[in-house]
């Protein structure tokens, strides 16, 4: 008797299987009749393992399978010793070949098709990954060596490290989610220097012209300029406003009595709407209040000390100017004074500042000596908050304004805008799901960047599988009304990781 443990792998296997993974990647990408295993079932061992909530996947691949009903999950005839290093990485070659967007593209939409995944509103959003390394540019490599040159898919190089890892290099991923179940739609690998300014306006558009359906883009304010806004033409878009906009400042600190307040079921939000013409583009400005944003926001307080420190530095230095006279320094003073938002001076005073006495016993000087000894004078101030600071640093701290391009208040009231762009968290978690330890992108160990963006195609692709069998376990204990126990061994219908368990589907 030889046992052989499912665990939750069968899960896994029969949510891959029914999106047809399997048969769609060994029709892309080909299969040939002395091939042991075909692409696709390399693709779905790979998904298996990095669902495998291991310390390490991908390393050392056959042996994650030794134990495991490898022919029940993968087909008939397949061993673990044929999932080697070279099978995976000839793989990888032949899905970047063929192209990793389009491959997500098309896996995407058939898995779209088969689990019914509705598809109105949208959520793009992008992160990066940090590597070891130096991965250099295949043109260097082709010019050391003397040979021709490929192109190089991506740029593997230093850039705005969301990971606050700049010493390293790294490469971007970008997502668009469903905001049925956060399942990805759409995948695309980016140099490392890329911003978010200029790619979401691209990638819209491209999501837009391949998926052929009208809905509601989410995206946050990387996206909010004057060129992205004309890009998207007829697109419909929902996104934050910059606080930077000299607009949007007037907005937030301005008195709510002026403004139209909208109705808000929410708790602890407050929401006021007006028309803006931004870009050339006619829009609707919802300022929205939270409550809890009022009571404490970690982010603006770093921001608001970080700029009473360079207020303080100004003020030291400016103390510590010798003036030639009383004059000079009253203006420096009032200058000074007329750039301050919510502090004043205390304790202010001009004095006049004598040279030091030499050592030993003083001369007899002249009764106007003191004016040759004088060098001048310089300020003494103290820099303090305002009474009104708490009032207005409170609600400055707790108001943002989403902008949106969709002028039907009746399809989409201020309410409806708002609770769709707190679904930005769905892309979000996404991300948090791919950077966990227990999953492979942890560490990216690839040396060619050809096989980085294939491996964060597999990254994707493993995210759509986990989605998928997340959002049709929550669908199927709705429709039985029962629950399941969670990681605290508490009861829920909406779990968040997939049980060890194994279900039939």
């Amino acid at each position: 008797m030889q046992i052989e443990n499912l665990d939750h792998l069968g899960l896994i296997a029969g949510v891959i299987d029914e999106i047809g993974l399997v048969e769609l990647t060994n029709e892309e990408l080909g299969t040939h009749k002395l091939q042991q295993i075909s692409p696709g079932q390399v693709v779905k061992a790979m998904i298996l393992n990095a669902l495998g909530f291991i310390s390490a996947p991908l390393y050392l691949f056959s042996e994650f399978f030794s134990g495991k009903p490898v022919e029940h999950l993968l087909g008939v005839g397949v061993r673990a010793e044929q999932l080697n290093d070279d099978r995976l990485g000839r793989v990888l070659d032949e899905l970047f070949d063929y192209g990793t967007t389009t491959f997500f593209l098309k896996a995407a939409m058939q898995a779209a098709q088969r689990f019914e995944v509705k598809r109105q509103q949208f959520h793009l959003d992008s992160t990066s990954f940090a590597l070891d390394g130096e991965y250099q540019s295949e043109a260097a490599e082709g010019a050391a060596t003397g040979g021709e040159a490929e192109p190089t898919p991506i740029r593997i190089c230093r850039g705005y490290s969301r990971d606050h890892r700049p010493e390293l290099k790294q490469f971007l991923v970008n997502l668009v989610c469903s905001n049925d179940g956060g399942i990805p739609l759409w995948f695309q690998v980016g140099s490392g220097n890329e911003t978010d300014s200029q790619t979401f306006a691209v990638i819209a558009k491209a999501f837009a012209e391949q998926w052929q359906v009208e809905g509601l883009m989410v995206m946050d304010a990387a996206f909010y300029s004057e060129p992205n806004l004309k890009q998207m033409g007829d697109i419909q878009w929902l996104t934050r406003v910059p606080q930077t906009l000299s607009a949007a400042q007037s907005l937030i600190e301005s008195d709510e009595t002026a403004l139209l307040e909208r109705p808000c079921s929410l708790k602890g939000y407050r929401l006021w709407e007006k028309t803006e013409r931004y870009g050339g583009v006619e829009q609707r400005w919802i300022l929205v209040e939270s409550q809890q944003r009022r009571q404490s926001d970690p982010r603006w307080q770093a921001s608001f000390l970080k700029q009473e420190k360079a207020l303080q530095r100004q003020l030291k230095e400016l103390c510590a100017q010798v003036f030639a006279c009383r004059l000079d320094a009253m203006d420096a003073l009032v200058r000074f004074e007329e750039t301050l938002q919510w502090h004043t001076l205390s304790g202010v005073s001009v004095d006049a500042v004598f040279a030091k006495r030499a050592p030993g016993r003083p001369k007899r000087l002249p009764k106007s000596s003191d004016e040759a000894e004088r060098l001048g004078y310089q300020i003494k101030a103290t820099l303090e908050r305002t009474d009104e600071f708490e009032q207005k640093s409170s609600q400055k701290r707790s108001r943002f304004i989403l902008a949106t391009n969709q002028l039907d208040a009746q399809q989409f009231p201020a309410e409806r805008l708002l609770v769709e762009y707190k679904q930005q968290q769905m892309v979000e978690r996404g991300f948090r799901f791919l950077k966990d330890p227990l999953f492979f992108t942890s560490s990216v160990f690839v040396k060619k960047p050809q096989r980085v963006e294939a491996l964060a195609l597999l990254m994707a692709l493993t995210l759509l599988v986990y989605n998928l069998a997340q959002r049709k376990l929550r669908q199927q204990l709705q429709q039985a009304d029962e629950t399941i126990l969670d990681q605290t061994q508490k009861p829920t219908a909406t779990p968040t990781d997939i049980p060890q368990v194994d279900f039939k589907l």
